[in-house]
């Protein structure tokens, strides 16, 4: 009886360590996991040129762009609050190409651009984001933003 006994331990010893080899190799490697989107957070425009012209925003305006993993958005809204332009999407990014196709937002800007691929090259050097390309309007534009830190 004690042999049945300890061929039973050892059946069930075998089988939990099989169980968590297999689950361990089931997961994803740390060394395969895609490396870090260093476009992900917050970006605050610092500067922008239009067809090569330097734009000036109204006093106490401000552009925000969200960027996750999946999606960009950027808001324009004045001193009060208000939002006066927006637009977001799925977004995609090999190397230093960024796309964006933007599904959603208001003001002109969205008719004008839903649905259409917007590319752009970019490229991020401390904590600045520099966004150039050509809209599909035929705009050309040369962005810079500045990475919003916790407070």
């Amino acid at each position: 009886m004690r042999r049945i006994t300890m061929a039973v331990l050892l059946a069930l010893v075998a089988a939990a360590a099989f169980t968590q080899a297999r689950s361990t190799a089931d997961e994803p490697k740390k060394a395969e996991a895609k490396p870090e989107n260093r476009l992900v957070g917050t970006w605050k425009m610092v500067s922008a040129k239009y067809d090569g012209k330097g734009v000036t925003f109204p006093e106490g305006s401000t552009r925000l762009k969200h960027i996750t993993p999946t999606q960009f958005m950027w808001a324009s809204y004045d001193k009060d609050g208000k939002v006066d332009a927006a637009l977001g999407g799925p977004y995609t990014l090999k190397g230093d190409k960024y796309e964006e196709t933007p599904e959603y937002g208001i003001g002109d800007v969205l008719e004008l651009l839903k649905g259409k691929p917007q590319s752009f090259e970019c490229k991020v050097e401390a904590n600045k984001l520099y966004q150039n390309g050509k809209l599909s309007s035929g705009l050309t534009l040369e962005e810079v933003w500045e990475r919003v830190e916790k407070k």
